[in-house]
């Protein structure tokens, strides 16, 4: 159950303000929040045209057999370069990690955390990385 909190209007309008800069200042907009690419449903939170471009390299990227395992690609816009990578069930492998990885590397260039969700307790999280060795 979500709980409800109620602002004084001053608050409720500060609030809206700073999130419509925020998805301003995310870059031009596509007609939907997402779509299916190479069997793939891929999203952005707010329909960033450069997310979901990126989102596609990153498919384009991996191996055909690893990509193919692949339900959906979200990106955090209010994030930015923040990845939910969702494997349909039962089909995990352990190079997934890896495969997906180095695939959002290719394609983005680093990115801010990657989540990959999978059954049966094998989702993992992927640190953030810029190729930045340190």
């Amino acid at each position: 159950m979500v709980e409800h909190t109620d602002l004084p209007p001053e608050a409720a309008e500060l609030i809206q303000r700073q999130y419509d800069i925020d998805r301003a200042d995310a870059g031009p907009k596509a007609p939907v929040l997402g779509f299916r690419y190479r069997g793939v449903q891929i999203e952005s939170r707010w329909a960033v045209l450069s997310e979901l471009d990126t989102m596609r390299r990153i498919i384009d990227a991996m191996p055909e057999l690893l990509a193919r395992r692949l339900e959906m690609i979200w990106c955090d816009s209010n994030a930015g370069a923040c990845y939910t990578v969702t494997v349909r069930p039962g089909l995990w492998v352990p190079d997934l990690r890896w495969a997906i990885a180095d695939a959002v590397m290719e394609a983005g260039g680093g990115h801010n955390g990657i989540m990959v969700e999978a059954d049966g307790g094998n989702g993992c999280h992927i640190d953030p990385d810029w190729g930045e060795d340190g």
